[in-house]
C-alpha cells in the first residue's frame, strides 16, 4: 500500500505540524506552507484548491504580494479576469517593481483583449526578472503571436540556455523559427520536443500557418502514419486536404460511421 498522502491530505498534515511549533511559528509557519500549496496545486491545474490556500494568507494578511499573485493566478485561470487584475493593480501599486504581477497582469490584458497593455507587462517583467524562462517565454509568445518572429528568436535562445529541456521553449521555438522561414531549424526544435508524430505534426501547422498548404498535407501524413490514434493532426490533415482539394489517403481516413438502425413500431 503506498504511503504517499492525497494533495489536500498533505496539505492538511502540514498545518497540523505547523500547528506545533508555537503561537509565533503558526503564523508564518501556515502562511509559508498555505502559499506553497497554492503555487503546487495550480501547477496541478487545482485552481479552486490553488484560489483557497492563497485566498486564506490574502485573509490574515490583505498586503501579502505573492498570495495576491497567486490568488490573482487561480482567478485568471477560473475565468475571473476583474477580480484577478484587481489584486495584481494592487501588488503593484505597492511594489511597482514586481515582476511576478506584471507577467501576470501581462496574462489577464491578452485574454481581455488589450494586447498593448499585455505587451508593456510582458517587457517589464523581462526586464526586472531576465533570468526567469516563464517571464522570457512569455515576452517571445507574445512577440510571436504578433507577428514577430525574429524578436521572439533570441528570447527563446536566452530562456534554453536557463531550461533547455524545456518542451514548451522548444516547441515556441520551433515556431518562431518557422516564422522566419527556416523550417529546417523549425524541425530539428520539434524533435528535440516530443515525439517523432509529434513533431511531425507541429512542423505542418507551422507550414499551415505559412501558408504552405502543400508541405503541411504531407507533414500531417508523416504524423497520423506514425500515430494513428492521434485526432489532432487528422482533423488537420482533413481541413488541408479539403483546402487543396486533395483525398486523404485511404489508409488514414477515419472510418465510416456505423449505421443507425431505423426503429418500429
Amino acid at each position: 500500500m503506498s504511503n504517499r498522502l492525497p494533495i489536500r491530505g498533505i496539505f492538511l498534515a502540514a498545518l497540523a505540524v505547523a500547528g506545533c511549533a508555537g503561537p509565533r511559528a503558526e503564523g508564518a509557519g501556515a502562511r509559508q506552507v498555505q502559499l506553497g500549496m497554492a503555487a503546487q496545486l495550480g501547477e496541478r491545474g487545482d485552481w479552486a484548491a490553488s484560489f483557497a490556500a492563497a485566498d486564506a494568507v490574502v485573509r490574515e494578511d490583505p498586503t501579502d504580494p505573492t498570495a495576491l499573485v497567486l490568488r490573482a493566478r487561480a482567478l485568471r485561470h477560473q475565468g475571473m479576469y476583474g477580480e484577478a487584475e484587481a489584486d495584481l493593480r494592487r501588488v503593484l501599486g505597492q511594489t511597482p517593481g514586481n515582476a511576478a504581477a506584471h507577467s501576470e497582469l501581462g496574462l489577464v490584458c491578452e485574454r481581455t483583449a488589450r494586447p498593448a497593455e499585455a505587451l508593456e507587462h510582458h517587457r517589464r517583467a523581462h526586464e526586472l526578472a531576465p533570468g526567469q524562462p516563464r517571464y522570457t517565454n512569455n515576452l517571445a509568445f507574445a512577440l510571436l503571436v504578433r507577428g514577430k518572429g525574429r524578436e521572439a528568436v533570441p528570447l527563446l535562445e536566452e530562456a534554453l540556455r536557463i531550461e533547455p529541456g524545456s518542451e514548451r521553449l522548444r516547441n515556441n521555438m520551433g515556431f518562431a523559427l518557422a516564422s522566419t522561414g527556416d523550417f529546417r531549424g523549425a524541425d530539428r526544435q520539434f524533435r528535440m520536443a516530443g515525439t517523432p508524430a509529434q513533431a511531425a505534426a507541429n512542423l505542418g501547422f507551422a507550414y499551415e500557418r505559412a501558408g504552405n498548404l502543400a508541405q503541411a498535407y504531407e507533414q500531417y501524413v508523416r504524423a497520423v502514419r506514425m500515430d494513428p490514434a492521434a485526432d489532432r493532426p487528422r482533423a488537420n490533415l482533413a481541413h488541408v486536404a479539403r483546402e487543396l482539394g486533395r483525398d486523404v489517403p485511404a489508409e488514414l481516413a477515419p472510418p465510416p460511421a456505423p449505421a443507425v438502425e431505423k426503429g418500429g413500431s
